[in-house]
């Protein structure tokens, strides 16, 4: 396996499908991808800021770059799009599952509606497109899949109930993933990241309240976080936690959750009574 990963140690030329790319992580993703020589393609629903990322990483490449519209909760749309990367820029040699939506809020003030549109968006999105994917690069004999979940998936926070159940979700999919295309060169990484520094919590948490309890030091930069997740590409890396001292406390949480429970809550200011009743 590490012989055939070996060569997506350098990008150069190598066929990046990102979800998500037109903002945020999968944006950062791109780019930092392209700094390294990739023929990048970001797909997502915004024709207009995916074209606007594929003209940047044109120029940072140097190669062609490529912007696809597509609904990832859409399965025909999704295997339209996949079949038309093939015909137009050629087999994919890293995938990586960006797309995501959050909101965040306690389990009794969120419709139906929200939920389902956070684990069609967060989970399944994710889950259909690497079984694709994965069918392509277990033929040609090796592939990268990162699934970019987060650390809400290990550690619980108030008013992230959905949000973490989908990561979770992710998170555990990619494990078992990982274990039935290993044998045929194909790597794949869970990303698990804190708050990042993007646009991700105006849209999940309007009112600022969730970013307001994190210290600085705490939020990651998205640059930051794509030069580490490419970093770890062509290798048998299975998971990245940022910041990294985070594995040690969802290790530590699985051992004492009670204590993890009221230092979580203490650490956030939770108040049980702000819900909707």
């Amino acid at each position: 396996m590490i012989k055939r990963l070996k060569q997506l140690r350098f990008l150069r030329n190598k066929v990046v499908l990102i979800t998500g790319g037109s903002e945020g992580i999968g944006k950062a993703l791109a780019l930092e991808a392209a700094r390294r020589g990739a023929v990048v393609v970001v797909a997502a629903r915004n024709h207009e800021k995916l074209q606007e990322v594929a003209d940047r990483c044109l120029i940072l490449a140097g190669r062609p770059s490529f912007a696809f519209k597509m609904d990832v909760t859409d399965p025909d749309q999704v295997d339209e799009v996949l079949d038309q990367i093939r015909h137009q820029v050629g087999e994919i040699d890293v995938l990586i599952n960006a797309a995501g939506l959050g909101m965040m809020d306690a389990v009794v003030d969120q419709s139906y509606a929200t939920m389902h549109k956070m684990v069609t968006v967060n989970f399944l999105a994710a889950m259909y497109l690497s079984r694709c994917v994965a069918k392509q690069m277990m033929n040609q004999g090796y592939g990268a899949i990162i699934n970019v979940a987060s650390l809400g998936g290990k550690i619980p926070t108030p008013n992230s109930a959905v949000y973490s159940a989908t990561k979770a979700g992710v998170i555990q999919f990619s494990n078992i993933l990982r274990m039935e295309v290993a044998d045929y060169g194909v790597q794949v990484l869970t990303v698990n990241p804190g708050p990042v520094a993007t646009d991700f919590f105006k849209k999940a948490d309007p009112s600022g309240e969730y970013m307001a309890h994190l210290p600085q030091w705490f939020v990651i930069a998205p640059d930051a976080l794509a030069r580490q997740v490419w970093d770890n590409v062509g290798y048998e890396t299975r998971e990245i936690n940022v910041p990294g001292y985070t594995t040690g406390l969802a290790w530590a949480y699985q051992i004492i959750p009670g204590l993890g429970d009221w230092a979580i809550k203490k650490f956030f200011n939770f108040q049980q009574n702000k819900h909707n009743l």
